[in-house]
């Protein structure tokens, strides 16, 4: 086939590719969907066909949107374009050259004014307003080196904090928080971090609920799905924003799944209190109670399986424990309050025979439950999962086809069928010393730096705090995603040190005292794997462009600060 331009028209290069795309994915679809579906797909890319013009053949890399070609002029990044086979490329993708040529790069190892002069622990409260002292590679990693060593010496691996939380960039091999943790686990240990901000409470009330963490296994495949589910219920969904990215590189099918549930006409009940994208995509039948009642309004729905006898009796009896001690507190025996929809309706805001047609409706259909994350990120959040659950065990459609629940569904492309290629492990973080320090709780960092030796509870047993000196980050950004910023910015002045890998002049960079120049992804050579759950690609990541200024990729860095420390 042949492309040439059209001197009439004023076409964009990713029309161009949204047709290939189309194309591309054909087979694909012509497997999981309906034929109408699949013909109108066809219909749809065809159209684009009279608008081609040629494109340009670029650097195969990529990212958490998405994979794409990087054009290259003069030694640097111009512009990008999707690969042609992604049925869905994100916008975000055409920020990569703004990334490489920030003006807020950091060019140089710099070091905090008063820290050089005078030492750890001097001027905290400076951090953030300081001036900054650029030093030579060779003085960053003999200060850098040199700090891990005092504070293994004086003060034991409990007093390093290694947590670099946060979405580092992709890439199997130059993972800054997994090499950060080697080196630290060759050099005696450190402190961690447990769980994360996005499924805190999720991922560890589903481990004794249901024997595993739930939120990022893969779900019942999108097949299984538009073949057998009646009835899709949307709890806190909103797929269309947030499949766009993926903890790997995203394959970008799951969209693929919701559109095809609107070919086919499934029934579609998005229950938010924002009447959001993806409902408005699958035409869904929208629910909106108040913010943060969803479990209230769960066991309005409860209330009325059982009152109704519409409840699996048979099921929950062989495949549950414990529905006898949740059924004293459904029927008001605990507290003198039945959770009747009446009842739930005075907490959530939705009309008590809404409620009730609803549990009505999921009985009566094969039900699948694909649920968020956004409601259990909140006070006792792990409520939400834990009555969604027995919600689902009540039904008793846990198990069958198209039936039963999800919380990944719109995360990384859950429930787009995994392959059986070949899987790429990454670099390690090789084996934690024994007698390693405890993790503490990701989102207690700025308790644990402004408590030391503060006793919690945390997943069923007691964490005590241990007093950090050193902070280390790679890859992260605390200042970014950490509830409550000033009480953050407090306790950051408690530890003597705080060493940072950035490319850029984040606020968590502003805020240490030694700060390392590091590669964007698109500086250095890496594979990744695409598709989170379908494991269907291996990406190769180009480099399109040398490094910049001074900058390093972490894997030097940390290689060099191992040679130093022997």
């Amino acid at each position: 086939m042949t492309f040439f331009n059209d001197q009439q028209t004023n076409l964009s290069r990713r029309s161009l590719l949204k047709g290939l795309g189309a194309c591309a994915a054909l087979p694909l679809l012509g497997a999981l969907f309906p034929k109408h579906a699949l013909a109108q797909a066809i219909s749809t890319a065809l159209e684009q066909f009279p608008t081609l013009v040629p494109a340009q053949k670029g650097i195969l890399t990529g990212a958490h949107w998405g994979a794409f070609e990087a054009i290259v002029a003069d030694g640097r990044m111009v512009r990008v374009q999707p690969v042609a086979d992604d049925p869905a490329p994100n916008d975000l993708i055409d920020m990569a050259p703004f990334q490489v040529h920030a003006k807020n790069r950091i060019k140089y190892p710099m070091v905090r004014k008063s820290w050089l002069e005078h030492g750890p622990g001097a001027k905290p409260e400076l951090r953030g307003a300081d001036e900054w002292v650029r030093v030579s590679w060779e003085q960053a990693i003999e200060l850098v080196a040199g700090e891990i060593q005092r504070v293994q010496r004086d003060f034991g691996p409990q007093a390093i904090h290694a947590g670099s939380y946060g979405w580092k960039s992709v890439g199997m091999f130059h993972n800054s928080r997994t090499l950060l943790h080697r080196l630290m686990n060759l050099s005696g240990g450190f402190t961690g971090y447990a769980g994360d901000y996005s499924t805190g409470a999720a991922q560890v009330i589903m481990s004794h609920v249901m024997g595993s963490i739930e939120v990022y296994e893969q779900q019942t495949a999108w097949p299984n799905v538009v073949e057998h589910a009646e009835l899709v219920v949307l709890w806190g969904v909103n797929a269309q924003v947030t499949l766009k990215n993926s903890w790997n590189m995203p394959d970008h099918e799951g969209q693929a799944g919701f559109k095809a549930l609107k070919e086919k006409g499934t029934r579609v009940i998005s229950i938010d209190p924002v009447y959001n994208e993806t409902a408005k995509l699958a035409n869904a039948e929208w629910i909106a109670p108040n913010a943060y009642t969803d479990v209230a309004m769960m066991l309005g729905v409860a209330h009325t399986l059982y009152s109704e006898k519409k409840h699996d009796q048979a099921f929950l009896d062989r495949y549950a424990v414990g529905f006898d001690k949740f059924l004293d507190y459904l029927l008001g025996k605990d507290d003198g309050q039945p959770k009747s929809a009446e009842w739930a309706s005075s907490v959530c805001g939705v009309e008590a025979k809404v409620i009730r047609q609803l549990a009505l409706d999921m009985a009566a259909k094969r039900t699948m439950i694909m649920a968020g994350w956004g409601m259990q990120r909140q006070h006792h959040g792990e409520q939400p999962n834990w009555m969604l659950i027995t919600l689902a065990a009540m039904l008793g459609q846990i198990g069958l086809p198209g039936g039963g629940y999800g919380f990944s569904y719109h995360y990384s492309s859950g429930g787009s069928p995994t392959a059986k290629g070949g899987i790429l492990a990454g670099i390690s973080a090789g084996n934690a010393p024994k007698n390693s320090p405890a993790p503490i709780p990701v989102a207690r960092i700025a308790d644990c730096l402004a408590n030391p030796g503060k006793t919690i509870d945390f997943n069923g047993r007691k964490v005590t705090y241990p007093d950090i000196k050193l902070v280390y980050v790679a890859g992260g950004n605390p200042f970014h995603h950490h509830q409550d910023t000033n009480n953050l910015l407090k306790a950051w002045r408690k530890p003597q040190t705080v060493i940072v890998h950035e490319p850029y002049w984040t606020a968590t960079a502003k805020h240490a005292d030694i700060v390392l120049p590091v590669t964007t992804s698109y500086e250095r050579n890496d594979l990744e794997m695409g598709g989170d759950y379908s494991q269907r690609y291996v990406f190769p990541m180009h480099q399109c462009v040398p490094p910049q200024h001074e900058s390093r990729n972490d894997f030097d860095i940390f290689g060099a600060i191992a040679a130093k420390l022997g």
